[in-house]
């Protein structure tokens, strides 16, 4: 039976629902269409939630596919990063001495006129004219201590200007109390609250508490637009709202216009929480339980971190060595209270529950210490490996396979890494490497973009570039094998080349041509005509049946 609401027009019943979002009603095409200027703003197939625990969630409305786009939402307030050296406080672009534009009325410098006249630089011409004193920056290309607190400042500004958008400001997550205390909390009250309100003389203007408040909703919903560099940061409405999951089923990128896009990495049901993942997937289950702890203050508990093996990956498993075993060794558990290193714990109190990792085969158990210090020898070896080397990430893989799983975390980065060199060490690419090494790159790619789908679906640009790899991969594969064979056999290896490359494209293609995953796209979108083309030329010449 079709449940019957009211119609968002004239309040009259009615059984006839958005088809887009599902989640307002109209009582007929009429007022479908008299509402949509206003109802295509707020038009996602998902709903605002609440409960105790999470706060504000988005759930699906509808059942969603892969690669749908679910919305679409300019920023609220956009600023310069904390830490960052000189830049245009219109459009973020990096400045150079010599080559700026001083504001008039204030003196922050631009990189262009046009740039000084922009809407976002009111809130810090406004109070810096207030002083009566202009800006003046001579230094560039170093991070400058004026920007840190342009961005908390703009939104301060919005609770004398704009109360509609300071409302939505604060309704956004702050976790004041979680972050009194902390090393950032200080570093935040000392560079960014003091300097507010002794460079802007606004100390009467606005209390501590509310400076606060603005630097932890930035620092808790802040999000790095990468379209530049430096990236610059963004606050949004209903894309804050989206909870974590280190398995997500979806993903965000950005327009060319610093808009963010919020897409379905996976087919997600109705009545499904939307989620993204608010940390790097590709870390081990503890670095990226710990980096939410300490930057987003709460403690992961979904179902890959709640699992040992990663769901079945054994992403953190480290070998065992006792003789004659191949089993892996793996702790009960990764969910246990994580100490905030910045509020000075009790150092007895870490992690006793987890004091051993047990092997899967013959149980032999080893303590966390032991673990721990294997791990971060290798992950020191890890960053003093050379930068672009194929050779020494194969040395690498080589060395700490006697240690590692085959998809630990460490063993994965550095295969991605070399999975990605192949080809690209040499002028003429992958034309140039010896069979095994192409061998080896096919493999990497498969295995990498196989474990991808099992921990982490909606990364769909890492997923992207790796299909994109592979393709040009198999394609080198089939052009030898024709030299062997002849030139039929390449038709086997251009179309399966060609139907991966097709799936390349279609999870790229919402990155904008700023990115590098913007403009792989479009060289996959150019490489597809080309194969299609020697595709149709290579049936031609088929032999016709009899």
């Amino acid at each position: 039976m079709v449940k019957q609401g009211s119609c968002i027009v004239c309040l009259s019943p009615a059984i006839q629902k958005c088809s887009g979002c599902q989640n307002v009603h109209y009582c007929s095409k009429e007022h479908q269409k008299q509402d949509w200027k206003q109802h295509k703003f707020q038009c996602t197939p998902a709903r605002v939630k609440e409960d105790e625990k999470l706060g504000r969630y988005l759930e699906a409305s509808r059942d969603i596919k892969a690669g749908d786009i679910l919305l679409k939402e300019s920023p609220l307030i956009t600023g310069p990063a904390q830490v960052t050296p000189p830049v245009c406080l219109g459009c973020y672009k990096l400045l150079e001495e010599g080559k700026v534009v001083t504001c008039e009325k204030c003196g922050w410098p631009f990189c262009s006129a046009e740039c000084t006249v922009k809407e976002e630089h009111d809130p810090e011409c406004f109070y810096t004219q207030e002083k009566g004193e202009k800006v003046n920056i001579t230094t560039f290309g170093l991070p400058h201590p004026n920007y840190q607190c342009i961005t908390v400042l703009r939104c301060l500004y919005q609770r004398d200007h704009n109360e509609k958008l300071w409302n939505k400001l604060q309704a956004l997550q702050s976790h004041c109390e979680d972050r009194k205390g902390t090393d950032k909390w200080n570093n935040d009250k000392k560079m960014i609250a003091d300097f507010i309100w002794k460079f802007f003389k606004l100390e009467g203007k606005f209390s501590e508490e509310e400076i606060m408040k603005c630097c932890g909703i930035l620092q808790i919903n802040g999000h790095e637009v990468p379209l530049l560099e430096p990236e610059y940061v963004a606050l949004f409405d209903r894309v804050s709202m989206v909870e974590h999951n280190c398995r997500a089923n979806c993903n965000k990128s950005f327009t060319s216009q610093g808009d963010i896009i919020l897409c379905a990495g996976v087919n997600i049901p109705a009545g499904s929480h939307i989620t993204v993942c608010y940390t790097d997937p590709m870390w081990g289950t503890e670095a990226r339980r710990h980096h939410l702890a300490d930057s987003k203050f709460f403690e992961c508990t979904c179902d890959r971190c709640s699992d040992v093996t990663e769901l079945g990956t054994m992403y953190s498993a480290v070998k065992c060595k006792k003789k004659d075993c191949k089993g892996y060794l793996l702790p009960d558990t990764f969910i246990l209270p994580i100490l905030h290193k910045t509020k000075s714990p009790d150092p007895e109190t870490r992690n006793l529950d987890n004091k051993f990792w047990k092997c899967n085969c013959c149980q032999d158990a080893v303590s966390d210490a032991i673990i721990q210090q294997l791990v971060q020898d290798i992950g020191r070896e890890l960053s003093i490996m050379p930068k672009g080397d194929p050779e020494a990430c194969e040395r690498f893989i080589g060395h700490c396979s006697s240690y590692l799983h085959p998809s630990h975390f460490y063993m994965t980065d550095v295969s991605l890494a070399l999975a990605q060199m192949i080809g690209q060490e040499v002028e003429q690419g992958l034309a140039m490497v010896t069979d095994d090494r192409l061998l080896l790159k096919t493999q990497l790619c498969k295995k990498i973009a196989e474990l991808l789908e099992t921990l982490a679906p909606a990364e769909t640009r890492l997923r992207g570039t790796l299909l994109f790899e592979l393709h040009a991969a198999i394609a080198e594969t089939g052009r030898r094998q024709a030299l062997v064979d002849g030139p039929m056999t390449l038709l086997g290896y251009v179309s399966d080349s060609r139907k991966i490359l097709s799936e390349s494209a279609q999870l790229l293609r919402h990155e904008p041509p700023e990115l590098p995953e913007g403009r792989l796209n479009r060289q996959a979108r150019i490489n597809l005509i080309q194969m299609d083309e020697l595709i149709r030329n290579l049936s031609a010449a088929l032999p016709s049946p009899l």
